[in-house]
């Protein structure tokens, strides 16, 4: 990837042992999250992403993600760290693709909102949880008023959630169309519900030195993740429903925990259902009834 570093007020520092450490043990799992958050997007949507925001960039986690589910010619990654984005920068010089997009930094508060520069799709990964309410409200206003398309990630946690809510809230206030994961623009279910929060899981595989530095044994690791897209573009209605929760399968049956207005509603397709076969291929995360137009790899 061609680069260019736009200074923001301070000088890009080399990045220290912690930088090391984040490429080394959250960097995998946060580019999963974000890539199926990306993989929820209907394929004729994406086909249009030409150009990227990514807000608290970090090392370009983020841009990594949308480089593989999109076809980018630019992207602007903004931070709040000139050490972060200069570690980007020396990570997208090792991109030596002819089709690789051109990738510009800007060092910035994103508490402070911006005005951005116009784009086709705006990520804000793992960044809102970093800002105060009035901050997290700024972000997400000015990354809808700068892109069509916005996409935001948080932890899989009560409070990433939460977050996650809050901006939800925001943007369809704001006139904003949902494309995923909500199936529908109702009160969410799960938010209305004690104790419980809409999130999902990808496997992320460990690499030998990936175990050894978190003190594991597995291969893998599960990150969970809270995720909203919404667009100002035409798109069909989402339809159907959201699987909540890992399917749980049984002798003749599966039970699915799904998102539906107003309620997160438990199913069960047996095995004399001509939906059972799709049934048994069904993940957490996955649309129901399923549908051809998104990918969530």
């Amino acid at each position: 990837m061609s680069r260019t570093y736009v200074a923001g007020g301070s000088s890009p520092l080399e990045a220290g042992l912690a930088h090391a450490a984040y490429l080394a043990i959250r960097l995998p799992a946060t580019y999963a999250a974000v890539r199926a958050t990306l993989g929820m997007i209907p394929g004729g949507l994406r086909d249009g992403v030409r150009s990227a925001l990514d807000l608290g960039a970090g090392p370009g986690t983020a841009t990594w993600a949308l480089r593989d589910a999109c076809h980018l010619d630019s992207v602007l990654q903004v931070d709040r760290s000139a050490a972060m984005l200069s570690l980007a920068a020396r990570l997208a010089e090792r991109v030596t693709d002819a089709a690789a997009p051109t990738v510009t930094g800007r060092t910035a508060d994103l508490g402070r909102g911006g005005p951005w520069p116009a784009a086709d799709i705006a990520v804000a990964a793992y960044s809102l949880a970093e800002l105060d309410g009035a901050g997290r409200r700024a972000l997400v206003s000015a990354a809808w008023a700068a892109a069509p398309i916005v996409v935001l990630v948080e932890p899989g946690t009560p409070d990433g959630f939460g977050r996650i809510h809050d901006a939800r809230r925001l943007l369809l206030d704001a006139g904003a169309a949902l494309v995923a994961p909500c199936p529908h623009g109702d009160v969410c279910p799960m938010h209305a519900t004690p104790g419980e929060w809409c999130h999902f899981a990808v496997r992320v595989p460990r690499t030998r030195r990936h175990r050894q530095l978190k003190g594991g044994t597995l291969g893998y690791e599960d990150e969970k993740f809270a995720c909203l897209v919404v667009t100002r573009l035409p798109v069909s209605e989402p339809g159907g429903s959201r699987i909540l929760r890992h399917p749980r399968i049984d002798k003749g049956r599966i039970g699915m925990l799904v998102c539906a207005p107003t309620t997160a509603q438990p199913i069960v397709v047996t095995r004399h259902d001509p939906r059972f076969r799709a049934a048994r291929k069904t993940s957490w995360g996955d649309r129901w009834p399923p549908h051809d137009d998104a990918d969530a790899s």
